[in-house]
């Protein structure tokens, strides 16, 4: 099914590993294959992840982008999962990692990220209450090398 996509000047957007950028007008672009599709307001660049939700937003995004290399972010998806159940009191917000993880074993990749965003909000309201604030990866959690 084709996506119809309309741009605002001067926006980008993410359409499997290319770039488009977008000139001065509002344009309309039609994806008529399946792949990854991000618009630039939903990209967090790896130098901006400094918490662990949104180093987890970019874990699932590198699945997304490269899906022949998902298994390489694995560890590291799950080690951030991890300090994030560490530090929530909610259920429901377990229950949400829980269904980000049930996305991605699905392939729904782009859902996953979506409910990675309520993850980074709520993450944020717990720093902002000063309750384990800025928990960030440690070194020895990097991504898998491929073991070819």
């Amino acid at each position: 099914m084709p996506l119809k996509l309309t741009l605002r000047p001067n926006e980008k957007v993410l359409v499997g590993t290319a770039v488009i950028a977008n000139g001065p007008a509002k344009a309309e672009i039609v994806v008529l294959n399946r792949v990854p599709v991000l618009r630039q307001k939903d990209i967090i660049a790896e130098d901006e992840a400094d918490t662990p939700a949104k180093q987890l937003y970019v874990a699932i995004l590198h699945m997304y982008v490269e899906p022949a290399e998902e298994r390489r972010y694995h560890k590291l998806y799950f080690h951030l999962l991890r300090q994030l159940i560490e530090m929530t009191v909610d259920v429901k917000i377990i229950d949400l990692m829980v269904d980000v993880s049930r996305r991605i074993v699905e392939g729904d990749h782009y859902r996953a990220l979506k409910l990675c965003r309520k993850l980074i909000q709520y993450e944020s309201e717990v720093s902002s209450n000063g309750e384990r604030a800025d928990q960030r990866l440690p070194a020895d959690a990097e991504i898998e090398s491929d073991p070819a």
